[in-house]
């Protein structure tokens, strides 16, 4: 399970993107601009590889409002899109 205190702070994401997994699925949380206002974008796919050698078509978005509640919002979402496809997601993989 994903919990709010396990991703970063507000001020982190300003200047990083932030990369996690769960037992197969990876994570990734980065500050982007949408029509003007900051969001975050939030993909999703299955391991074992990172983002950038991964197929596009294997990778799923969300985005949120850059504000620090949706960090709570953020790994709610998370943990969703787990339970969802928890028989999919590669096992052996933290």
């Amino acid at each position: 399970m994903i919990l709010k205190q396990d991703l970063m702070s507000l001020q982190f994401y300003k200047k990083e993107k932030f990369t996690g997994s769960c037992r197969g699925m990876r994570y990734l949380i980065r500050k982007s601009t949408e029509n003007d206002s900051d969001i975050f974008e939030v993909f999703t796919w299955p391991g074992p590889y990172n983002f950038a050698s991964t197929d596009e078509g294997k990778k799923a978005r969300k985005t949120f409002p850059f504000q620090q509640e949706s960090l709570a919002d953020i790994a709610g979402y998370l943990n969703e899109i787990y339970e969802s496809g928890k028989d999919t997601w590669p096992t052996g993989i933290f």
